[in-house]
């Protein structure tokens, strides 16, 4: 039953219509949804004693040189360096920490990245599990302490070797520097300064045929013109050598570069700022925050 979305959201609204709140419909959206399943279980797990020790000693041994969420958007905008970004958990497991990765480069590549740490081209950007930071959403602090207390942290710190000395930006900084008390007027103001990235530039985007770009751009208006590159919604990097030799073939460095690639976006744009390019690794957030808070608006 999980392979039909449209039915779940009929399943979702019937539930939001009869009153439940949002613990109770995910309870029940378990028998329906299976990804339902682990919201769920992060919503409503209860931390023991041992396992509050654990989360405290793992934050303990996480790398400190990382930016905040605005210090990180500043520094994009600022600085117009590019933003290469390792920041999900299942790109962890994956990719770095999987001994048999679908995609060998990619996980060399990756550990490159979060080896050499930002620089002046490149900002990297990493997730640093704000399980105490009040300014992130409830959920996701959850998320995360569930993260900490799921993974062996001093194994993963010792394979994945983070620099310390230089420094990484917050993976998250574009969703997190929203808040669900934001008002309409203060998401507006939070969305037009990220929109100075872009401003009156030439942008191409890289992105598959599903995004929600191609159907609803009225984000990017204040660009001086747009170009596309349709890459796979999946597996992107199976493509990489071909989507990069058509961005450096093509298009001089005065384009800034939009990427919705997933890890397959942190490589291409750490590469691309080698070559004096603004590529800007995205993630889903004109999805996640620019549609679902804005849209409705225009």
């Amino acid at each position: 039953m999980h392979k039909y979305p449209v039915f779940k959201k009929i399943i979702r609204e019937i539930l939001r219509i009869l009153g439940f709140d949002t613990n109770k419909r995910l309870f029940l959206m378990r028998f329906f949804d299976e990804s339902s399943r682990y919201q769920y279980e992060i919503r409503n797990h209860k931390y023991t004693f041992e396992e509050m020790m654990e989360i405290f000693r793992s934050k303990e041994l996480y790398p400190k040189n990382i930016l905040s969420i605005e210090d990180t958007i500043s520094k994009i905008i600022d600085n117009k360096c590019s933003v290469s970004r390792l920041g999900d958990g299942e790109e962890f497991a994956a990719n770095l920490l999987n001994d048999s990765p679908k995609f060998p480069k990619l996980k060399s590549a990756l550990f490159e990245i979060l080896s050499n740490g930002s620089n002046a081209n490149c900002l990297v950007c990493i997730n640093n599990f704000n399980v105490f930071d009040e300014a992130v959403p409830f959920y996701y602090r959850k998320a995360f302490a569930y993260y900490w207390t799921y993974f062996p942290v001093k194994e993963m710190l010792t394979q994945l070797c983070f620099n310390s000395t230089a420094f990484y930006g917050d993976a998250y900084a574009f969703l997190f520097y929203f808040s669900d008390n934001d008002t309409l007027e203060k998401v507006k103001e939070k969305s037009k300064y990220i929109s100075k990235i872009w401003d009156n530039k030439k942008v191409l985007f890289i992105l598959s045929k599903n995004s929600k770009i191609l159907s609803d751009d009225f984000y990017f208006d204040n660009t001086k013109e747009k170009s596309y590159i349709y890459a796979p919604a999946e597996n992107a990097y199976a493509e990489y050598e071909k989507i990069y030799k058509q961005i450096v073939q093509n298009y001089t460095n005065d384009w800034l570069i939009y990427l919705e690639l997933g890890a397959c976006a942190s490589v291409l744009s750490y590469e691309l700022s080698k070559l004096g390019y603004q590529a800007l690794d995205m993630g889903d957030y004109y999805k996640r925050i620019i549609l679902h808070k804005l849209a409705k608006q225009n």
